[in-house]
């Protein structure tokens, strides 16, 4: 691997955890709608029975201070967030359970790849019933963001510094997870630039040994998330509005091990149900608190490395053709949905 691409490291530890790493000896392998925070402006939003609801009043959200220790109640899972927090209210759709039928799911939320096949029994309200929690903060790791492919950017990106580009976003990402109490591991490696070029081929390969070497140093990591951006028509904007700013709209991406012509016996997932699960409630999430905020979440054939944890999943934020401040800003509300995803606020 050429040195033009190498890569790094990064922990962004928790203060509640006062973990440090230095210079570790890590070799590099290298819209439907439009919705702002509650209160900042006035949005129609559809709910489940075709009504509308006008959101042009003030929220009385319950903000958590700084240190403020969230418990759930189901779990031994405290958090201590040392940047304030203010839960945002629900201005989408919400479902029950029983409601999220297979046909309901890809109708509404699903797009899948032609190259896979989903069954019923895999996608449905029962995904609801997996915990996505994460345990007590302890002076360990717990989440991990990486990029197979570091090397994608955006329409203003300065491609000679990886901080304009999807590692940059991966920074601020880390940033924000850390100011909510989490341990965060952002490796930056290269994998998608080989002997100083571009070359994709053999990209998830080498993020997949290196994820391996990361995961037996630091059994701790509960989360990992693969961050990219897409790549779509020059003619397509990816935008939305969030608290008066542009945001680049995500997409939460999975793979199913498994083509129209069975399981692929080489590429064996056994956190695929966790993975889905994870998927899902995000998604979902999202759909309450931030309508308009995601895409559709997209299914294809191969494993993308998905398989070293349930709760591991792919995002595309933005693509090409989005600025990296729309992109950046994205890292906000994402960073909001993980925080009530692991802490388990929505049942507070």
């Amino acid at each position: 691997m050429s040195e033009e691409g190498s890569g790094g490291i990064k922990l962004f530890a928790s203060p509640v955890a006062q973990y440090v790493m230095k210079n570790a000896n890590l070799e590099a392998v290298d819209g439907e709608f439009v919705a702002a925070l509650p209160g900042n402006q006035k949005t129609d939003i559809l709910q489940t029975d075709g009504t509308k609801t006008d959101e042009n009043k003030s929220a009385q959200n319950s903000q958590k201070e700084t240190e403020n220790v969230v418990q759930d109640e189901d779990e031994d899972v405290k958090h201590t967030t040392t940047t304030s927090f203010v839960m945002p209210k629900i201005v989408g759709k919400t479902y029950a359970a029983n409601q999220l039928t297979y046909q309901f799911l890809v109708k509404n939320y699903y797009n899948i790849s032609s190259g896979t096949v989903v069954y019923e029994s895999e996608l449905n309200g029962q995904l609801l019933t997996k915990k996505m929690y994460l345990s007590e903060i302890k002076n360990e790791p717990q989440i991990l963001i990486y990029h197979t492919h570091s090397q994608e950017f955006f329409k203003d990106s300065d491609e000679s510094n990886p901080e304009t580009g999807i590692v940059g976003a991966g920074t601020y990402l880390t940033e924000l997870l850390e100011g909510y109490g989490y341990s965060v591991l952002h490796v930056t490696d290269t994998f998608d630039y080989v002997d100083g070029k571009l070359d994709r081929d053999n990209a998830y390969t080498l993020a997949g040994e290196r994820l391996e070497e990361i995961l037996e140093e630091y059994p701790s990591i509960e989360v990992i998330i693969d961050l990219h951006r897409d790549g779509v028509n020059e003619d397509l904007h990816l935008v939305t509005e969030i608290d008066g700013k542009q945001t680049a709209q995500i997409m939460f991406f999975n793979g199913m091990s498994r083509t129209n012509e069975g399981n692929i016996s080489y590429l064996p997932n056994k956190n695929l149900q966790g993975n889905l699960a994870f998927g899902l409630q995000l998604k979902l999430k999202a759909e309450a608190y931030y309508p308009g905020f995601t895409r559709k979440n997209y299914i294809k054939p191969y494993r993308y490395n998905l398989q070293l944890r349930e709760k591991s999943i792919l995002i595309e934020a933005g693509a090409q053709t989005n600025t990296f401040q729309e992109v950046k800003n994205a890292m906000e509300p994402l960073a909001i949905l993980l925080h009530i995803q692991f802490a388990g606020l929505e049942n507070k």
